[in-house]
C-alpha cells in the first residue's frame, strides 16, 4: 500500500529506482559471470576427461604388457617341462597361483590350452578350472590372430552372471606354436579398475561415465546401469559424434532432465569413451553465492542512505507543507488568499492559480445563494404540493403546501423514512418505475396509496420530472394530487356498472367479466371451476297477482338466501328476471352438487304474502364445470343452461347434472 504522503512516496520511490539499479547491477553481473563461469568449465571438463581417457588408456596398456610379459618370460614356468596340453591342471593352477602380481591389476586371472579348456584359474573359483571357451571371442581371437586382446564386455558363467571385461596373450612354445592363452578378468560391477572411476566426483555433482562405442555402459555411478545401452535421458546430438569417434565438449541432460555440460573423450585401443559430466547449476553456483553476498551489502548500504534520503527530501518539501497550511486556512476563512514566500517557479503557479479558483468560486457561490433564495419563495408560495428528491429517492425539501396536504412535517420525509408510509401493494411498483424512470431519463406518472397523518390512507397522484444540468441528471421535483374523492367515485361507479341495484349480486357485465378470469385461470394453472344456473318456477304468478313490488321482494330474498348457501370466494349473479347464476372457482363436481341441493332446498322454502295468501317458488338447476377441450368460457354456461332446462323439463324444482361432469 502506498504511502498517504508525498514525501513517503518519493522516499520510497527513490528507494525502489537504488533497489531496481542495484538489482540490475546484480543480475548483469550474474549473467556475465554464468558465461565466464561456464567456459572455464568447459575447458576444465574437457581436462578431466582427456585425464580419465588418458589413464585408462594406460592403466589398459600396463595390464597387457604385464600379460605378455609374464607369457614371454615364463612360459616355461606355466608349461614345466611338458607341453601345456600334456601338463596336469594342478601343476597349471599351482604355477598360475605363484604369478601373484596378475592379481594386483586383475579380478582374476586364467590359462587356457590349445584346446580351450581352462588349465588354471586364481583365485580359484570351483567349476572354472575344465570349462571350455573355445567358442568365445577372446580365445578365437588370440588362437587366430596370435596377438594380444582387449574383448567387448561379456557376462560371466561362473561368477553368477556378472559383468566382466576379458583381456589376453597367447602362449606359444619354442618353435612360436600356438600353445594356449594367458588372459585376465576385470570385473565390470566389483573390480577395482572401474570402483575408482565410479567414485570419482567433479565437484559436488559430476561424475564420469564410461562405454563403449555402441553405447553399452561400463562403469556409471549407478551400478543398474552397467551393461546397458546408455539411458534414453543422455541421448544428445554431442553423445551420438562421441560415440562415431569425436572428442570434445557441448550440453546435453543428465538421468533426470536437468541441463548439464559434458565432455567426452575416445579411449583408441579398447575402443571405449568416457564420459564427464557437470549439472549447469553447479557451474553457476560459484556466482550465485557471490551475488547473495553482494545483496546484502547492497540491502544495507541502500538501507543506510533511506534516513539521510527522507531528511534531505523534507527540507526540500518544506514550501509545500507551508502551502498545504494556507489552503486551509483559506478554506476555512481565516485569510481569503494564499502569499507564499519562495522561489519555486512550481508553487508559485500552484498559488496563483487556487487564489484564481477560489475567486471564481466565491462568486458562483454568491451566485448560488442568489438563485436559491428565489427558488424557495417559489416553492413555498406555490399552492401545488412539490418536493425535491436526489437519484436515489432521498427527499431534500417538501413545500408548506405537501406538509398541509399530508398533514406530516418534512422532517417525517427525511432519510427515505416516507417510503415506509406507502402501501406494500404499491411499494415494489414504485421502486421498479422510479429505477426506469432514472435510468431512462424521463417522468414517472403513478397513482399510489400513502398513509398520511390524521386522515389515515389517501389515493396521491405523484408525477416527476428530472432535473437536468446539461446532460447530468442531478435530481427529481415532484409534484402530488389528492385523488382520493376520485377514487372512491370510480369505485362506486365500477361496483355500480357490474352489480344488479335490486337484489346487489353481479349483473351479467360483471358475471362475464369473471367468468372470463376464472378460464383463464383454469387455462393457465388447471385449477376446475363449476357452475350452476337456474332460473324460479311459478315466479310469474307472484308479479301478476301480487305486482312488481312483491316480485322484487321476493328476489331480494333469494339474493339473501344464496348468500347463506355459497362460499366466500363464489361469485353470486341475477342475469336478468328470474334468472340465476353461481360461478364456484377451484369446486369440483361433487362439492358443486350439494351446494346445487342447498340451493334447490333453501329457495323452495322461501314464501312471500300479499292480502293473506303466500306465494312461494322453486328453482330447476342445471350444473356443469370446465373441460380441458373447452375453448372458451361460454362452452361451460352452454351445458349448464342446457342442464337447467332438462330439470324444467322433467318437473321442476329439480337438479340435473351436466353428462361431461360424471
Amino acid at each position: 500500500m502506498l504511502p498517504k504522503t508525498l514525501l513517503g512516496r518519493l522516499v520510497l520511490g527513490i528507494g525502489v529506482g537504488w533497489s531496481v539499479l542495484v538489482i540490475a547491477i546484480l543480475w548483469v553481473s550474474l549473467r556475465g559471470g554464468s558465461g565466464l563461469a561456464e567456459e572455464i568449465n568447459r575447458a576444465h571438463l574437457n581436462y578431466e576427461a582427456s585425464l580419465i581417457a588418458r589413464d585408462i588408456q594406460q592403466s589398459i596398456s600396463l595390464r597387457l604388457d604385464t600379460l605378455k610379459t609374464i607369457a614371454s618370460s615364463q612360459a616355461g614356468a606355466l608349461q614345466g617341462d611338458v607341453p601345456l596340453t600334456e601338463d596336469s591342471d594342478d601343476d597349471v593352477q599351482a604355477r598360475l597361483s605363484d604369478h601373484t602380481a596378475l592379481l594386483e591389476l586383475f579380478d582374476s586371472a586364467f590359462v587356457v590350452d590349445a584346446e580351450g579348456d581352462v588349465m588354471g584359474f586364481t583365485p580359484s573359483l570351483p567349476g572354472a578350472v575344465g570349462l571350455n571357451v573355445a567358442d568365445r571371442e577372446y580365445f578365437r581371437f588370440v588362437r587366430e590372430e596370435g596377438r594380444p586382446f582387449l574383448g567387448r564386455p561379456i557376462i560371466s558363467k561362473l561368477y553368477d552372471s556378472r559383468p566382466l571385461v576379458v583381456m589376453g596373450v597367447p602362449l606359444t612354445d619354442a618353435q612360436g606354436r600356438f600353445e594356449g592363452m594367458l588372459g585376465g578378468v576385470v570385473n565390470l560391477r566389483d573390480g577395482r579398475f572401474f570402483l575408482d572411476l565410479r567414485s570419482l566426483r567433479i565437484g559436488k555433482q559430476g561424475y564420469a561415465v564410461l562405454m563403449t562405442s555402441d553405447g553399452t555402459v561400463l562403469s556409471h555411478p549407478d551400478s543398474s546401469l552397467i551393461m546397458q545401452h546408455v539411458p534414453a535421458t543422455l541421448e544428445s546430438p554431442v553423445l551420438d559424434q562421441a560415440l562415431d569417434g569425436w572428442q570434445g565438449t557441448g550440453t546435453g541432460r543428465l538421468n533426470d532432465g536437468e541441463p548439464a555440460l559434458m565432455s567426452y573423450h575416445q579411449v583408441w585401443e579398447p575402443d571405449w569413451v568416457v564420459g564427464v559430466f557437470l549439472p549447469r547449476s553447479q557451474t553457476r553456483q560459484p556466482i550465485i553465492d557471490y551475488v547473495r553476498r553482494q545483496w546484502w551489502v547492497a540491502v544495507i548500504v541502500v538501507l543506510s542512505m533511506l534516513p539521510m534520503l527522507w531528511w534531505l527530501l523534507r527540507l526540500e518539501l518544506s514550501p509545500l507543507r507551508h502551502l498545504a497550511r494556507q489552503i486551509a486556512q483559506v478554506g476555512q476563512g481565516d485569510i481569503p488568499r494564499i502569499s507564499l514566500d519562495t522561489s519555486l517557479e512550481e508553487l508559485q503557479r500552484i498559488a496563483q492559480t487556487f487564489n484564481s479558483v477560489e475567486y471564481e468560486r466565491n462568486r458562483e457561490r454568491a451566485e448560488r445563494r442568489s438563485r436559491q433564495a428565489y427558488l424557495d419563495a417559489v416553492l413555498s408560495s406555490s399552492p401545488l404540493p412539490m418536493f425535491l428528491a436526489d437519484l436515489e429517492g432521498r427527499i431534500r425539501y417538501v413545500n408548506p403546501a405537501l406538509e398541509t396536504l399530508t398533514g406530516l412535517s418534512a422532517a417525517s420525509f427525511k432519510h427515505r423514512a416516507w417510503l415506509r408510509r406507502l402501501h406494500p401493494e404499491d411499494r415494489p411498483v414504485l421502486f421498479a418505475l422510479w429505477r426506469d424512470a432514472i435510468n431512462g431519463g424521463h417522468g414517472l406518472y403513478r397513482q399510489l396509496r400513502f398513509e398520511c397523518g390524521d386522515a389515515g390512507m389517501m389515493w396521491l397522484e405523484l408525477y416527476t420530472s428530472q432535473v437536468m444540468n446539461g446532460e447530468q441528471p442531478q435530481g427529481v421535483v415532484g409534484f402530488v394530487k389528492d385523488i382520493t374523492h376520485l377514487r372512491a367515485q370510480q369505485k362506486r361507479q365500477l361496483w355500480e356498472a357490474e352489480h344488479d341495484p335490486l337484489t346487489r349480486l353481479l349483473n351479467r357485465r360483471g358475471f362475464e367479466r369473471r367468468l372470463e378470469e376464472t378460464f383463464q385461470h383454469f387455462r393457465e394453472h388447471g385449477e376446475t371451476a363449476s357452475l350452476i344456473l337456474f332460473d324460479l318456477d311459478s315466479f310469474k304468478p307472484i308479479n301478476d297477482e301480487g305486482g312488481h313490488a312483491l316480485g322484487d321482494e321476493m328476489l331480494r330474498a333469494i339474493a339473501r338466501c344464496l348468500e347463506g348457501c355459497v362460499r366466500r370466494d363464489d361469485h353470486l349473479a341475477r342475469l336478468g328476471g328470474d334468472e340465476f347464476a353461481i360461478l364456484l372457482p377451484g369446486c369440483g363436481n361433487p362439492q358443486a352438487i350439494r351446494i346445487a341441493e342447498e340451493v334447490r332446498h333453501a329457495v323452495s322454502e322461501l314464501w312471500v304474502r300479499c292480502k293473506d295468501k303466500r306465494y312461494g317458488v322453486t328453482a330447476s338447476l342445471g350444473i356443469s364445470c370446465l373441460g380441458v377441450d373447452d375453448a372458451d368460457a361460454q362452452a361451460m354456461v352452454k351445458r349448464a343452461d342446457a342442464a337447467s332446462y332438462d330439470a324444467k323439463a322433467q318437473g321442476k324444482n329439480r337438479m340435473m347434472n351436466d353428462a361431461r361432469c360424471l
